[in-house]
């Protein structure tokens, strides 16, 4: 079994996804740059999107570590039982 095959996807995945958050961190700093407080209404929207962006780029990345969990155990107990059946 090799341990390296098995965890690089992870790796990439996990890389892929602190990009995604970066680039996340990255509009949502620019769109506090761009708010004013005399425009309430249009804050109040901006916030709201904000949230919104924020919660699906949470549930993207939970269904992506639950992916990852899964493909990970699959290669685990096949790997395993390759292992069990070499004569």
């Amino acid at each position: 079994m090799d341990a390296y095959k098995i965890f690089e996807p992870f790796f990439t995945q996990f890389t892929e996804i602190q990009k995604m958050g970066l680039n996340n961190l990255e509009s949502v700093m620019s769109s506090m740059q761009n708010m004013r407080i005399s425009n309430i209404n249009e804050n109040f929207d901006k916030t709201v999107q904000l949230q919104e962006d924020l919660i699906k780029s949470s549930l993207k990345f939970q269904e992506k570590i639950s992916h990852f969990s899964i493909d990970t155990q699959r290669k685990i107990w096949d790997s395993y039982f390759k292992m069990l059946r070499r004569p």
